[in-house]
């Protein structure tokens, strides 16, 4: 801009003095920085009027237009009816250890009972008391993440660190996915482009929109008259390979607030199958029992790493798994015998096995650990 300016000067005026430092080129220099920033406004403000091109705050802006407001931080939660966080006891009863007070043939978790990890860098406490029969080893708690955001949500197997007493045994059997963040800028940009299709609702846009805020579930898969005519059937794909019963009742009252007067629309989950898996670790020679113990737990969470990366449909295959199991115990592990495997609580042949397309893998609750590690 100043190079033009000053041509233009020179060819068209009078004025011939254009060097540093002389008055008409500071002038030019002056002017053309104001109009240079003028542009870079301009330019800023026309890109964020459009949603494909808006970021941060003008993003919100348009959100605040359509009356589709940014998704907030939540916390994590799981419900004992999730069969998720488990507190469990391999000598007595859990009576023993958390007595009810006032009823002396039940036992009792008090509210605000920590659940944590090793580190106690993520903890979740119980949000009511839970009353158990007296003749329980195991209890699942309702809780809740410490604080919000996604930095507290957990893998599987790590909440093993708890507040109570010594001789009960603490996990969760399932990852916990729901806690989240202010929504992305990108998923914000997604649920905007296409609320003008889901605002006139009755139609699958709407639905699929009021659904995918749900932080613990992947995608939705649509099945058209599942019960007849006017009805259809929202299937929920998890995270990873277990629906909450947070998500499912959000997502029943998300698709009901959108249907059509006369339509039925159901959420339904993917047809779980429970497995259950005994291996037989053989050691090196001269391993000492440290490292044997140590492969003990690598090989139960290779098992169930392995069985949660099946996705919905998918196939088990033994080679996979013992390739898996093989390569996390080496060295102190020589080779391994898978003894029998259970899928719905029945023992099948130990060969790969193809799920259906709407089934998926989830570790067995109702029969102690889903992988037995023996030696």
């Amino acid at each position: 801009m100043n190079a033009d300016s000053l041509r233009y000067l020179a060819e068209n005026t009078d004025i011939t003095y254009l060097s540093e430092g002389s008055t008409a080129r500071s002038i030019v220099e002056s002017s053309n920085l104001e109009i240079a920033r003028v542009r870079e406004f301009m330019v800023s403000t026309y890109s964020n009027v459009f949603i494909n091109t808006a970021q941060g705050v003008y993003l919100d802006l348009i959100g605040d237009m359509l009356g589709v407001p940014r998704g907030q931080t939540d916390v994590a939660t799981v419900a004992a009816e999730d069969k998720n966080i488990k507190l469990e006891v391999f000598t007595g009863t859990l009576r023993d250890k958390f007595p009810n007070l006032s009823d002396q043939s039940l036992g009792q978790i008090p509210s605000g009972f920590y659940v944590k990890t090793a580190d106690s860098s993520i903890k979740f406490k119980t949000t009511q008391e839970t009353n158990f029969p007296g003749s329980a080893t195991e209890v699942y708690l309702t809780a809740i993440a410490d604080e919000p955001g996604r930095a507290f949500n957990v893998g599987k197997g790590r909440l093993v660190s708890h507040d109570g007493p010594s001789g009960v045994s603490s996990t969760n059997l399932h990852s916990i996915s729901n806690g989240s963040e202010n929504e992305t800028d990108k998923n914000y940009r997604y649920r905007l482009s296409n609320s003008i299709a889901g605002s006139a609702t009755a139609n699958e846009s709407a639905i699929r929109l009021v659904i995918t805020g749900i932080p613990d579930v992947s995608r939705v898969i649509f099945n058209e008259y599942a019960r007849g005519a006017g009805t259809y059937d929202v299937m929920l794909v998890p995270v990873g390979n277990k629906v909450s019963a947070r998500a499912n009742s959000l997502a029943q009252l998300s698709i009901d607030s959108v249907s059509a007067f006369g339509i039925s629309g159901k959420v339904i989950e993917p047809d779980y199958v429970e497995f259950k898996i005994s291996i037989n670790l053989i050691p090196a020679t001269a391993t000492g029992q440290g490292a044997v113990d140590a492969a003990k737990i690598s090989a139960n969470t290779a098992v169930i790493d392995y069985f949660e990366s099946i996705p919905l449909g998918g196939e088990f295959i033994v080679n996979q798994l013992r390739a898996l199991v093989v390569g996390k115990v080496k060295p102190a592990i020589k080779d391994i015998r898978i003894i029998d495997i259970c899928f719905n609580g029945r023992p099948r042949p130990i060969r790969n096995f193809r799920l259906k397309n709407n089934q998926l893998f989830t570790p067995a609750t109702d029969s102690g650990i889903p992988a037995v590690i023996i030696l």
